[in-house]
């Protein structure tokens, strides 16, 4: 017995699918119905039966899949507390961001990671919160940080703060706009992106509150795009309050302050599946270190 094979009967168990169990694994579903077979064989008992819909774990399986997670959970502990001992956190991860990174303390949690963990190579992917998401699902990213609330099935996401959000509006309307309501304000044209963006949404929670809607919306997702929108004026925008300070001081937008208050959580999130990676734990708790202290 081996622990890929433990592991590989776990998760044929947790997706009742050899080709879904292949796609986590990241290998094939020969390799999946060989691993079973060599337990059933070495174990003399049947782990599955196949149905139509599936693989549907037997009674015998069923025993033996909760001690297997017990012997995964303290393999992955032994390793993990090996690491930590020899303190070799050694590898690379993608971190995908979705604002300045200033603002998210990147600066300090690399200094931190260098002073702890050296051999921890850290790849920032500027990017938002929907493609972070996704990048965090088909795993072209190993954690990021994300704006809004959500409770997607297969991530972790850790709260970390409170991010306030400004409406940012070219300076050309300022003279008519400065002191508008949100009806003048859905009236203008706005960056609306096709993908999930936490600041507009909170924004159009708003206004369907008050049976209004944005009328005039011009859709972009990449930064390039609505930055240049935004600096030539062409539309109005939500956004991080401290980068909305930022253009309004280069006088390229005014800030319109709502009656309400916009704020929006930011959380740090990854996969479940990769919850005892050792890297991803120790990036997560750095970054946790990070954001409670005040600087």
């Amino acid at each position: 017995m081996e622990l890929h094979q433990l592991k590989t009967f776990v998760t044929v168990a947790k997706t009742g699918n050899v080709t879904r169990a292949a796609q986590e694994l990241n290998t094939t579903p020969p390799s999946v119905s060989s691993h079973i077979k060599i337990l059933e064989l070495e174990f003399d008992v049947i782990l599955f039966t196949r149905t139509s819909k599936g693989m549907e774990i037997t009674s015998q399986g069923k025993i033996l899949k909760e001690k297997a997670i017990k012997i995964l959970e303290g393999a992955t502990d032994f390793y993990n507390t090996a690491a930590v001992i020899q303190h070799k956190i050694n590898g690379q991860l993608r971190l995908g961001i979705n604002a300045d990174p200033d603002y998210l303390k990147i600066p300090l949690i690399i200094k931190e990671i260098f002073k702890k963990h050296a051999q921890l190579h850290l790849e920032i992917v500027p990017s938002n919160t929907g493609e972070i998401l996704a990048g965090l699902e088909n795993k072209e990213m190993d954690c990021g940080f994300v704006f809004g609330e959500h409770n997607v099935n297969g991530f972790e996401i850790i709260p970390l703060a409170r991010a306030n959000v400004a409406v940012a509006v070219p300076i050309l309307y300022k003279k008519t706009h400065e002191n508008a309501q949100w009806e003048d304000m859905a009236k203008l044209p706005w960056i609306v992106p096709t993908n999930l963006c936490p600041f507009v949404r909170s924004v159009k929670d708003i206004l369907s509150a008050e049976n209004l809607a944005l009328t005039h919306t011009v859709f972009a997702n990449d930064d390039i795009t609505k930055n240049t929108l935004i600096n030539e004026g062409a539309a109005v925008t939500a956004i991080e309050r401290n980068e909305a300070k930022r253009l309004a001081k280069n006088k390229i937008i005014f800030i319109w302050d709502p009656p309400e208050k916009l704020t929006c959580p930011i959380s740090i999130a990854y996969s479940k599946n990769r919850a005892d990676d050792v890297l991803i734990k120790t990036l997560v708790q750095i970054i946790k270190k990070t954001w409670r202290h005040k600087f």
